[in-house]
């Protein structure tokens, strides 16, 4: 467990490996210091007992011996060494000095007793040869007594020799101290190692771990976020470039975002009218079949003078008719064809739309008048839109002919052009009749008769709203169809907006 949480955490690993470097980096610096302590402290008290000599050299140069006594008393008690004048002969000098050499053990130790005589301490030679006498001695120096050398003394024709040795038991003592302070100086070692790899390793990882969950929220497509980096190092600028790239990559799928949804948009709309063609297609041959499969069974009547197919004149006239109706409707499809190809242009031009409406009431007022229906029109005159007014009398004149052909006789048609709601409109009414209602929505639908029978006495090819609702479209104007009291009433309202650079309507004073 501990060794995967170490293999996935990269803070534990730091702390780890800095604590160990901690740990070791001490260890290894208290073994060169227990290591180093004695030849270390030798070499600095040899080097301050030298100057200590010369010193005590030159004051002993010139000097009479029985004088030096107190000259070599300070010297041993400043320098805590000990001191030893031989004379040319040989032989110990007497130098009156109250810290002397008193004797010389058959051990090869060297003797040395304070004035007061209460305390004596004991310094190793590593050769030192007494006479039988006992007054002569031989030394023979080790590096531990490290200082020898020739005073000369007024009144005396040779020089005395002066042996220096050090004290070293203080360095023992320093070694052994470091030894008995090693479990104490490990256990602070330890603690300030863990303590410094804690906060070395919380320091580093720390925008490191931040990186890692910022570079997941990126994996995640999430850019809602900042690093808020202020360091002026390496991570630093990691963050700043990380917050810079996030900005750019939110940037860039917002628009891929938008690009999509409007290819999507596009797609569907693609697929809306490529589904809207195919049942235009089926429903144009299903229209297209039934007279021709008429007409052509009139004809082989004819050819074959069959029954009722001898009068020829009577089936070649309904033959006509039928080719008529074929002609019609095969127009109507062209000029909706030309209509969703954008091959018929829509003029851009002011028309009156009340003189629009009068001129196609004067176009279609036989058809009424052979129903035995009344019209009534109400035109405000100076309602003014922008359009094509070939297209727009076309629409007008479908609205117009629905209106009488699905009338009973002795029914009104009302007619009526003004401003509805500050909009120009028109509104066609006839009495009478009603509509299913669940036939209402699908009125504009290609095809689509609210008579359900598709009797050709009762009803169209289905064609006419859906030719009025693709010009009215083109020219942005809105048409509904809704039951009244009275019968049905379609209400057109164009848009008071300006469509390519001219006002859609407006009145005109």
């Amino acid at each position: 467990m501990l060794r995967k949480r170490v293999a996935e955490s990269l803070t534990a690993r730091i702390f780890l490996i800095t604590a160990c470097i901690l740990l070791c980096a001490g260890g290894v610096t208290f073994g060169l210091i227990a290591w180093a302590t004695p030849s270390t402290y030798t070499a600095v008290v040899t080097d301050d007992l030298t100057a200590q000599v010369d010193t005590l050299v030159e004051n002993l140069t010139g000097t009479a011996l029985e004088d030096c006594g107190p000259i070599l008393d300070d010297f041993i008690l400043s320098s805590g060494a000990a001191a030893m004048l031989v004379g040319p002969d040989g032989q110990l000098a007497d130098t009156n000095s109250q810290l002397a050499v008193q004797s010389v053990y058959e051990d090869d130790s060297v003797v040395i007793t304070s004035s007061e005589g209460d305390s004596a301490v004991t310094y190793a030679a590593d050769a030192v040869d007494a006479q039988d006498g006992g007054s002569t001695v031989a030394v023979t120096m080790s590096e531990q007594a490290a200082i020898s050398t020739e005073v000369w003394f007024a009144g005396q024709e040779a020089p005395c020799t002066l042996y220096v040795t050090p004290r070293m038991e203080a360095e023992n003592l320093a070694v052994r101290a470091l030894a008995q302070m090693a479990p104490w100086l490990a256990l602070v070692l330890l603690a300030f190692s863990l303590l410094c790899a804690l906060v070395y390793s919380r320091y580093i990882t720390r925008p490191i771990v931040r990186l890692n969950g910022i570079a997941g929220r990126m994996a995640e497509l999430d850019f809602h976020w900042s690093c808020g980096e202020t360091r002026r190092d390496e991570i630093g600028q990691l963050g700043r470039s990380l917050d810079a790239m996030a900005r750019r990559l939110d940037t860039a799928l917002r628009e891929l975002e938008a690009a999509n949804q409007s290819l999507r948009g596009e797609v569907e709309r693609e697929r809306e009218l490529d589904r809207q063609r195919m049942a235009f297609f089926n429903a144009a041959s299903h229209e297209l079949k039934t007279p021709v499969t008429i007409l052509k069974g009139q004809l082989s009547g004819m050819l074959e003078g069959v029954g009722v197919y001898r009068d020829r004149d009577k089936y070649l006239l309904r033959s006509l008719q039928v080719t008529g109706r074929m002609e019609a409707l095969v127009q109507e499809m062209l000029a909706i064809s030309r209509m969703e190809t954008g091959s018929v242009p829509v003029r851009r031009e002011p028309v009156d739309l009340a003189a629009l409406a009068e001129r196609q009431l004067a176009l279609d007022r036989e058809l009424p008048e052979q129903r035995g229906q009344r019209l009534v029109a109400d035109l405000v005159p100076g309602i003014t839109v922008t359009g094509d007014a070939s297209l727009l009398g076309k629409a007008v004149g479908s609205l117009l002919s629905n209106a009488s052909l699905y009338s009973p006789e002795r029914a009104e048609i009302r007619v009526w052009c003004g401003l509805l709601e500050g909009c120009p409109a028109l509104t066609v009414e006839n009495t009478g009749t009603h509509i299913r209602k669940e036939a209402l929505p699908h009125l504009f639908e290609a095809f689509y008769r609210a008579e359900s029978s598709r009797n050709r006495a009762t009803g169209g090819s289905g064609l006419g709203l859906y030719l009025v609702k693709m010009i009215l479209d083109r020219h942005g104007a809105v048409c509904t169809i809704e039951n009244t009291a009275d019968g049905v009433r379609a209400a057109v309202r164009f848009s008071p907006r300006p469509i390519g650079g001219l006002p859609a309507g407006g009145v005109v004073q």
